[in-house]
């Protein structure tokens, strides 16, 4: 029985998307600002978007680089909300304020960024 090209596993072509150099370099920007493996992001890359949106995540991500405040850009929530789609807005958001107010109250603002950090992380990979 012949497969139809949407039915196979394109796993193996979302990689190669995600070789090119600017794509490479977004997977790189984000295990950076989340603190894991390269090969963790493409892994959640590939499973969680289609081809179509994959090709294009470079200028999406190019787009929405300097937007936000210092909190929500050293978290990288613009590009894990509005370029990547990662995560919903409202819980980027939500995300921000409550590493925001940790600091405020007086976590150690390293502290409260590594938490917020593995909030993240917990949610993209669900």
């Amino acid at each position: 029985m012949s497969q139809y090209l949407y039915e196979r596993d394109l796993r193996s072509m979302k990689l190669l998307i995600l070789e090119s150099r600017r794509h490479d370099a977004v997977a790189r920007e984000v295990a950076t600002i989340l603190g894991i493996k390269r090969q963790m992001v493409r892994k959640i890359l590939i499973e969680k978007l289609d081809m179509a949106f994959l090709e294009n995540i470079p200028a999406r991500c190019d787009a929405v680089r300097s937007s936000g405040d210092e909190i929500s850009t050293v978290l990288g929530i613009p590009l894990l909300t509005r370029a990547l789609m990662l995560l919903p807005r409202e819980e980027g958001d939500l995300l921000v304020d409550k590493t925001q107010r940790k600091i405020k109250n007086g976590v150690q603002r390293d502290v409260a960024l590594k938490e917020a950090r593995e909030e993240i992380l917990e949610l993209i990979s669900r």
